[in-house]
């Protein structure tokens, strides 16, 4: 039996199709995006804290998709209650060995589960027609009290004026093996060079506006940010945010490039956020082993489907 055909696992994603609205033939998350090929540029002094081989060496080229969060593919931009939509940042880097090493970031600053089962409780909570959450939720945090600073964090996203102009945040905890051996905990974020920006309640757009505005825009780029743990910071808990006066190190540079014209044979690549290479080794975190069963679930499905 693989990790994908775990009770729990099909517990959630039965749940999101039903509570978000997912379509067949979609992802069950971050069912609306767009690809792009990519040059990452490390950073010269990253070298001294990892040996993974898309940290060390030359540029290396990757595929990138930036998408909507939502389960479904039609969901606004723009939340019915005015503010932004969750929205996201794949990265499949293609190493110089061969193979690819993969990540998945989000626009939110912390994830409002510590676990698989809060995972499900809070995904049952959603109400698929009008996208918001049912009242119910207020009982739900009141006994989880440690999702706050997740929920605060999707009831309070600005709506973002571009992709271009977003900062993604990876969540999870992760290792870096350094080569000596060492190993120092960190979280990653992609800083946009353009600077955050968000749209005023008077600026008008589509519905549906952030992927024909990154395709106009013709150019962006993002700086590779680690945050560096202290002792005592959790590696176990996504829900836990780590101070702000932590460590912080410029790890590279992305810059997209053309867009991939061939939309459909890119679909099928899964940006999982364990995809990780020598160098770089996974936290205790269960939802960072959680999502990336999800996703091999959420593929597996939508690949035997037709939309």
């Amino acid at each position: 039996m693989s990790d994908a055909d775990h009770p729990t696992v099909i517990r959630a994603v039965e749940a999101m199709e039903k509570h978000t609205a997912t379509v067949p033939g979609y992802r069950r998350a971050h069912p609306r995006g767009t690809h792009f090929h990519a040059t990452f540029t490390p950073a010269p002094g990253v070298a001294a804290l990892t040996t993974a081989e898309h940290l060390t060496g030359p540029p290396v080229a990757a595929l990138v998709r930036l998408s909507n969060a939502s389960g479904s593919p039609y969901a606004p931009d723009r939340k019915p209650s005015g503010t932004g939509a969750t929205l996201g940042l794949g990265i499949r880097f293609d190493l110089p060995s061969g193979g690819h090493a993969t990540w998945a970031a989000a626009s939110i600053s912390a994830f409002p589960a510590r676990t698989p089962k809060e995972f499900i409780q809070i995904t049952k909570l959603q109400n698929p027609k009008t996208g918001r959450p049912s009242p119910l939720i207020l009982a739900h945090i009141a006994t989880h009290r440690h999702i706050l600073p997740g929920i605060r964090a999707i009831a309070s996203l600005p709506v973002a004026a571009s992709f271009a102009t977003t900062r993604f945040n990876g969540l999870h905890a992760y290792f870096l093996v350094a080569p000596d051996g060492s190993r120092r905990a960190f979280r990653y974020h992609w800083l946009p060079d353009a600077g955050e920006a968000a749209l005023d309640e008077t600026e008008q757009r589509p519905a549906q506006y952030l992927v024909d505005e990154i395709h106009r825009r013709g150019a962006a780029s993002w700086s590779l940010v680690f945050t560096l743990a202290e002792p005592g910071d959790p590696t176990d808990d996504v829900t836990a945010v780590w101070p702000d006066s932590r460590e912080t190190v410029t790890a590279g540079s992305l810059r997209l490039g053309a867009a991939v014209e061939d939309e459909a044979a890119v679909e099928a690549t899964v940006f999982d956020p364990a995809g990780v290479v020598p160098g770089i080794e996974l936290s205790g975190d269960p939802i960072l082993r959680f999502r990336s069963q999800v996703y091999s679930e959420s593929f597996a499905r939508r690949t035997h489907e037709t939309s």
